[in-house]
């Protein structure tokens, strides 16, 4: 295996999902790369930019992305794994695309500092702007800068 850096690896895993990824229609949610000694592991979570990638479309775009990875040769097949998921209803949303995918949904929010006296509010997410949120919370709408926000959770 050619010597790379864990974090030269994760640049080109990067560069090459984002590819597979775009070609799909998906989102690269996150992504982590570790290893021990010549082994490489890769986690991705992915979803749809509208929300709600299924585990149908998460083995294809893992399948498509292995294909990628194999193709370019920098990583042999014996030396990496690949782990692919969506992100699940209870992961924390913190920034525009994340909120952008739960549109007219219900939300908790968790703010660093008060707004209209409150430093968490629950609501309907009724509008995303690129620096404001829209939540409509017992008949008020409320605007919530981004940057106010700690992070916001689905009410399931």
């Amino acid at each position: 295996m050619v010597e790379m850096t864990f974090e030269n690896i994760r640049l080109k895993i990067g560069e090459i999902a984002l590819r597979v990824f775009e070609k799909a229609g998906m989102d690269i949610v996150d992504l982590k790369v570790a290893g021990h000694k010549n082994d490489v592991m890769i986690e991705i979570t992915a979803d749809k930019p509208s929300g709600g990638i299924n585990i149908r479309e998460c083995a294809i775009l893992n399948k498509s992305l292995v294909a990628a990875i194999e193709q370019e040769q920098f990583l042999p097949p014996e030396h990496f794994s690949l782990e692919l998921s969506s992100p699940g209803l209870d992961r924390a949303l913190v920034t525009r695309k994340d909120f952008l995918r739960v549109k007219a949904m219900e939300l908790h929010f968790w703010l660093n500092g008060p707004v209209n006296g409150k430093n968490e509010v629950q609501g309907i997410l009724s509008d995303v702007t690129e620096t404001e949120l829209t939540v409509e919370a017992g008949g008020l709408k409320l605007v919530l800068p981004l940057t106010s926000v700690i992070k916001g959770m689905l009410v399931i």
